[in-house]
């Protein structure tokens, strides 16, 4: 049985109750109808790191055989979901399925909580052999063929606007900090490491809808340009720009 949450703890799930739910249907949506067919099609998606299960409920709504798995407290959201039984407690470095049992895997924002200590940005020695081993175990889960979408903030650009401790709502860090992952970072985990085949960045047009940023005033002033950069990166000529240190967020697709 979940434990009881904190207030903050409640917070975060409100939050993503209503957000994941979005960008679910607003973005994974499509980028899987694109990659594996629509959900007549019958493909089997599992969402690593699913949270309060809200992107397992919509997709299974729209159609799709949707799982997930979850290790932490956002389990205590589960009894709101319609299918409650396509949810699992569990660790992506160890993942309770069969190989090759899924046509797509999502796992946004978890990559750089894989070794973290705790929901810190510091993060264990050997967080680099923990994140190849979750690697590992995403790929072996995953038909050859299959994709998987996974996201983070880019350890490359210099502020952190998903993990700040301080009301102005963004961490500033060292590139060279071990927390977040670059693009650079998945090619070595996911094509060295793990052996898929390929790897692309997506656009981030639609992703986000910044409601927590435009509640501070330099969010005010920088959301119309960070929406203008976001489009324009969905530009083929311009996409080695998005894995540069100008873009603070990845979202990309890997290819077994």
């Amino acid at each position: 049985m979940p434990s009881p949450v904190s207030t903050d703890q409640s917070e975060i799930i409100d939050w993503e109750q209503a957000d994941n739910r979005r960008f679910t249907i607003e973005y994974t949506a499509p980028a899987l109808t694109r990659a594996i067919g629509p959900p007549s099609a019958g493909g089997r998606v599992l969402s690593v790191g699913c949270g309060v299960g809200a992107d397992v409920e919509a997709l299974w709504e729209l159609g799709w055989d949707a799982h997930g798995i979850e290790p932490g407290y956002r389990q205590a959201d589960w009894a709101r979901r319609r299918c409650p039984d396509r949810l699992v407690q569990g660790d992506g470095r160890d993942l309770p399925f069969e190989d090759a049992s899924f046509d797509a895997i999502t796992s946004y924002g978890v990559i750089e909580h894989v070794g973290a200590i705790g929901d810190a940005v510091e993060v264990h020695p050997d967080v680099w052999r923990q994140r190849a081993q979750y690697a590992r175990e995403l790929t072996r889960v995953l038909r050859p063929g299959g994709i998987m979408l996974l996201s983070t903030p880019n350890r490359l650009f210099p502020a952190d606007f998903f993990h700040s401790p301080n009301r102005f709502g963004m961490r500033w860090h060292s590139p060279k900090e071990d927390f977040s992952v670059s693009y650079g970072d998945f090619e070595r985990l996911f094509i060295d490491m793990a052996g898929n085949r390929c790897l692309r960045h997506l656009s981030l047009d639609g992703a986000f809808v910044f409601r927590r940023t435009t509640e501070h005033l330099w969010g005010k002033v920088l959301v119309p340009p960070a929406r203008r950069v976001m489009r324009l990166m969905g530009v083929p000529w311009l996409k080695p720009l998005a894995r540069s240190p100008i873009n603070p967020f990845l979202i990309v697709e890997v290819t077994k």
